[in-house]
């Protein structure tokens, strides 16, 4: 695949592409005999795993700290192992934040549908809850 297929399949830019690479976060990708980028399928599963270790909250600095050991080979897997647990118990906790704030809102729908308009926010005046 070529930059403007995986920038497509991804669906982020070409330069966060190139700004993954120079930075090191992405291996450097091979290239044709025109310099153009060719994304190998190892590639596109490494793409994959990072954007989602950075969608569900990885810092660029932590995942770049996880690649250096990746770099250092078998003797670095424990440690490895340890860093995506640790981020699995962060993921889990959004996941509870997520759910409690979802839950929030879902009363407020409610009162929306049984009391017509009454806000969830205590001692509101109507004026400002219309905010709500």
């Amino acid at each position: 695949m070529n930059i403007d297929e995986v920038a497509k399949y991804f669906r982020i830019t070409k330069s966060k592409l190139r700004y993954y690479e120079k930075n090191g976060v992405i291996r450097e990708i091979a290239r044709d005999e025109k310099g153009n980028r060719v994304y190998t399928q190892e590639d596109l599963m490494w793409i994959e795993f990072f954007l989602n270790l950075k969608d569900t909250g990885m810092s660029l600095k932590e995942i770049k700290y996880y690649i250096s050991l990746k770099k250092g080979g078998t003797n670095t897997i424990e440690e490895r192992k340890n860093i995506l647990l640790d981020h699995v118990d962060t993921i889990d906790e959004k996941i509870q934040e997520l759910l409690l704030t979802k839950e929030d809102i879902l009363k407020q729908v409610r009162i929306y549908e049984e009391e017509r308009g009454n806000c969830i926010i205590k001692g509101s005046d109507t004026e400002s809850c219309n905010k709500c």
